[in-house]
């Protein structure tokens, strides 16, 4: 209960976050939105790859992400198509989840495969693998940021 509570206080103050610090929705929800809800199976998996279990710890990261692409998007596009909230003269391609993405957007996409295909191909982890993943997150977080952004 407490966590839809925060969830909900954290989607109504982002339009008040977004006009008062000029930032882009896009960098919002690479950061913000993707950290936040997911904290407490990070922490988990911290837990568990400091206590040597890297392999539940690898697991966890995967899941998500295997939910994300396999129930979360297509249920995205799946409620876009049906229920299309396009106002008159709008451009649709603004209010709807059609799967077209920007060249950034891919770009991250394909980097992120490679990355992940490189952690999981020995089944090991070390300091260096998670500080390139870090240091990759950190590169993808400024990209976005710089990536087409007008401020109004």
């Amino acid at each position: 209960v407490l966590y839809a509570v925060i969830a909900e206080i954290l989607v109504d103050t982002v339009d008040v976050v977004l006009e008062s610090f000029s930032i882009d929705q896009k960098f919002l929800g690479i950061t913000l939105f993707a950290l936040v809800p997911n904290t407490a199976e990070f922490l988990n998996a911290i837990s568990f790859s400091m206590n040597g279990n890297i392999a539940l710890s690898m697991e966890i990261g995967s899941a998500y992400a295997l939910q994300v692409c396999l129930l979360q998007i297509p249920a995205l596009v799946l409620f876009s198509a049906v229920y299309p909230n396009i106002p008159t003269g709008g451009d649709p391609s603004m209010y709807t989840f059609s799967l077209l993405f920007p060249q950034w957007d891919m770009v991250t996409v394909i980097l992120c495969v490679l990355l992940l295909s490189y952690v999981y191909g020995e089944g090991k982890s070390n300091y260096f693998k998670g500080s390139i993943l870090v240091l990759a997150y950190f590169v993808v977080v400024i990209g976005f940021y710089f990536s087409g952004f007008h401020p109004r």
